[in-house]
């Protein structure tokens, strides 16, 4: 257990592979990265300081499109 920054140090140490900065910008997400929690905003929810607990659920959906 620990918090969504926690969970994003996570993320990018084990998961990101190529281009953190597409997906992290400093400790959050970059703008553009929705972020729902159990399908609520994370605004909602505390974001960084959000405390996870057993089967939460943690979405990160990109809103950006180009052509």
């Amino acid at each position: 257990p620990g918090d969504i920054r926690n969970l994003l140090k996570w993320i990018k140490q084990n998961l990101l592979k190529e281009r953190p900065e597409l997906f992290l910008q400093g400790e959050s997400v970059r703008p553009g990265i929705l972020v729902l929690i159990n399908e609520a905003d994370w605004e909602l929810m505390g974001e960084l300081d959000y405390k996870l607990q057993d089967q939460d659920n943690v979405l990160f959906i990109s809103t950006l499109h180009g052509g």
